[in-house]
């Protein structure tokens, strides 16, 4: 139901504290590999616009999670002095179209490197979501990096050898050697899910308290969305 709302229907949209928090932080690195901030510029730099780009409240629960977040992110920018001496930056949020088994699909690659000691092609993307959830769906989310694996064949004329997700939160990285097996299968897959999406037709609710309550974007047009307006918990 949330991707007809957002997508098809295009109801209005409804920000959340982690999609802020990691937008802040996104922005903090690009301004960064674009020239227009020093690394040791961005941690007043995180801190001062905080409170400007971090509207929502976190979830009250586990408690002192905005506190936890705030100070990982400030700690990150501290101790922040870029991704090697031996990378080159070719694109920085570079918004992409492509045609994917017949699918026309958009994406934007947060950051793509090329590695000056051998060559190769390493992208990157951000990400400010816990290690425990990154673990978990691990297989699931470098279907995104393998996407972006196909932006960087058709602008550089080559793939990546290595997808890496940047885990600022923690201050280490999750990499994954390119496969041509893993890029097919996520070809397929793409392919496919368009197939069901075009094909749906009852798109069911799907409730999940924690989710609809705090992070769905569509979830005050949604009838989930109807316990967060009664619930009395201020976003």
């Amino acid at each position: 139901m949330a991707f007809k709302l957002q997508y098809i229907d295009h109801v209005p949209q409804e920000q959340n504290a982690y999609a802020e928090y990691g937008s802040h932080c996104h922005s903090l690195l690009e301004r960064w590999a674009k020239g227009e901030l020093l690394s040791f510029e961005l941690a007043d730099r995180y801190e001062a616009e905080y409170d400007e780009a971090v509207r929502h409240y976190f979830p009250p629960f586990p408690r002192g999670l905005a506190g936890k977040y705030f100070e990982e992110g400030k700690q990150y920018f501290l101790s922040f002095d870029g991704f090697g001496e031996d990378m080159e930056i070719l694109s920085v949020e570079e918004r992409f179209e492509l045609d994917i088994r017949g699918n026309p699909f958009v994406g934007i690659a947060d950051l793509v490197l090329r590695d000056r000691r051998d060559g190769g092609i390493i992208v990157i993307d951000h990400k400010s979501k816990s290690m425990q959830s990154m673990k978990k769906e691990l297989f699931a989310n470098t279907r995104q990096l393998y996407t972006y694996a196909a932006y960087v064949k058709e602008r550089f004329g080559e793939y990546p050898s290595m997808l890496r997700f940047n885990m600022f939160r923690y201050g280490t990285f999750i990499d994954e050697p390119f496969s041509m097996d893993r890029y097919d299968e996520t070809m397929d897959w793409i392919d496919q899910t368009i197939r069901a999406i075009k094909e749906e037709k009852d798109w069911l609710v799907s409730s999940s308290g924690y989710f609809c309550r705090f992070i769905c974007s569509t979830r005050l047009h949604c009838p989930v969305g109807e316990e967060i307006i009664h619930s009395g918990i201020k976003e």
